[in-house]
């Protein structure tokens, strides 16, 4: 005897379509990344420093994709 209700009559389901793959962000933030780089441009990831007696450098350890500037005299000396 077969059981009885909700039975698919021995078909299989049919699958339903993969939905499109959205563009990643972390590939949205390296673009952004490389056209402030090619311009010279700050990114949306930006620190700004001033020169002082103790502190003469920019770090070099930070948030990956991002920009950094050092002014020393109210003049930019290094961007990063």
């Amino acid at each position: 005897m077969a059981p009885k209700g909700g039975g698919l009559g021995g078909r299989a389901p049919i699958p339903k379509p993969k939905p499109k793959p959205k563009p990643k962000k972390e590939h949205q933030v390296v673009s952004s990344y490389n056209n402030a780089l090619k311009k010279g441009q700050k990114t949306n990831s930006h620190k700004v420093t001033h020169a002082t007696k103790f502190k003469n450098n920019i770090s070099t350890s930070g948030k990956s994709y991002s920009s950094a500037d050092l002014f020393r005299n109210n003049k930019l000396e290094i961007r990063r």
